[in-house]
């Protein structure tokens, strides 16, 4: 029904067109006193007949010649129109461009109104336009075939660096634009069709309406209970307390400089995933109590088995200690321990520390 619609509106414009531009034609003539006034719109169909091919004209040849040219141009390209409208199967397929947000995924749809489809893809481009560049490599998924009325939902997680990449963009800059590229094969006539869509942060749905910033952009939290303890030659005990956990550490005398306890976060070969994230405003954070001056080392081992270290030195106060991912060069797809450490060598014989939830934050 909308093809039968738009093929309709089609020729009722090419004609209204044509007749204006006849119309125009007899008016110069009545002008020009070439005819009469009452004879303005019998001297118009003539043109009109003319124009569309049917009929024939005598007198000023400049006047035939130009109705000519316009007709066979307006003609090829209302059939090329119609063309389009009756065999192309754009207006088929309908993207859902409405995402939803649930948690840590997102989802949306395609669905196919015509006949049966087959080789479907949707490419997915994150843009910038201040750089005119992409931003990282696109995203491609696949459908063998779609029959009609049939609908093909996509499901994208979260844990994918593109994804949260482009949400984040999305939500924060304007100059940041998300396309999907989508194309099918019509397996009647195997005739191939590609169509271009934005999708616009306005599209970007959770369950309470349009997906805010604030609510995307949560703090992910390491609770200090995940911490695993670990002694070399020394002696740790650990307290679970309101705002974190609490170690008291013994060395004794005897022992070697290189001496040590430590409490880390081990990700078990699943590693954690700080890619994602933009490196410019991501921080990792954690908040550092003790009574006496102190020495920590804070390390992130990552899966190549190279470390970031950074040495933080305590007082009497809390200390809210943060990790700029700027600061961390190379990948960081694969993280997997992070890692508090009391040497002996830098600190006193005894002593205490409290270490509060590690987050991962994103002004």
């Amino acid at each position: 029904m909308t093809k039968l619609k738009k093929i309709i509106q089609t020729v009722i414009l090419f004609i209204c067109l044509l007749f204006m531009i006849c119309f125009l034609f007899s008016l110069y003539k009545v002008l020009v006193h070439e005819i009469a006034p009452t004879d303005i719109l019998q001297e118009t169909g003539l043109y009109f007949l003319y124009t569309i091919g049917y009929g024939a004209l005598e007198g000023d040849s400049v006047i035939q010649n130009v109705l000519a040219m316009i007709g066979i141009i307006s003609l090829a390209l209302m059939t090329t129109f119609l063309t389009i409208n009756l065999f192309w199967r754009l207006d088929d397929v309908k993207l859902k461009k409405e995402i939803q947000y649930h948690g840590d995924c997102l989802k949306m749809q395609f669905k196919n109104k015509g006949g049966a489809i087959c080789d479907m893809k949707a490419t997915f481009v994150l843009y910038d336009e201040q750089t005119s560049e992409n931003i990282g490599e696109p995203k491609e998924y696949y459908m063998p075939m779609l029959v009609k009325n049939s609908v093909w939902n996509l499901s994208f997680d979260l844990d994918d660096t593109f994804w949260y990449r482009a949400v984040y963009e999305l939500l924060s800059c304007p100059t940041k634009k998300l396309y999907c590229v989508f194309s099918f094969v019509d397996t009647k006539t195997g005739q191939s069709s590609i169509k271009v869509e934005e999708i616009t942060k306005e599209q970007l749905r959770c369950d309470h309406g349009i997906l805010e910033y604030e609510e995307f952009i949560k703090p992910v939290i390491l609770s200090s209970k995940e911490l695993i303890s670990i002694e070399n030659n020394g002696i740790l005990q650990r307290l679970e307390e309101k705002n974190g956990t609490r170690i008291k550490f013994t060395f004794s005398k005897n022992v070697d400089e290189s001496s040590f306890v430590m409490l880390y976060y081990n990700f078990h070969g699943h590693y954690l995933n700080l890619e994602k994230y933009n490196r410019e405003n991501t921080y990792l954070e954690v908040a550092l109590t003790t009574d006496e001056p102190l020495h920590l080392t804070f390390e992130i081992k990552l899966s190549n088995d190279n470390t970031i270290t950074k040495h933080i030195d305590l007082n009497h106060e809390t200390k809210l200690v943060q990790i700029a991912l700027q600061e961390v060069s190379g990948s960081i797809e694969e993280i997997k321990e992070i890692c508090y450490t009391i040497f002996k060598k830098n600190n006193s014989l005894t002593g205490s520390v409290q270490i509060g939830d590690l987050r991962i934050i994103t002004k």
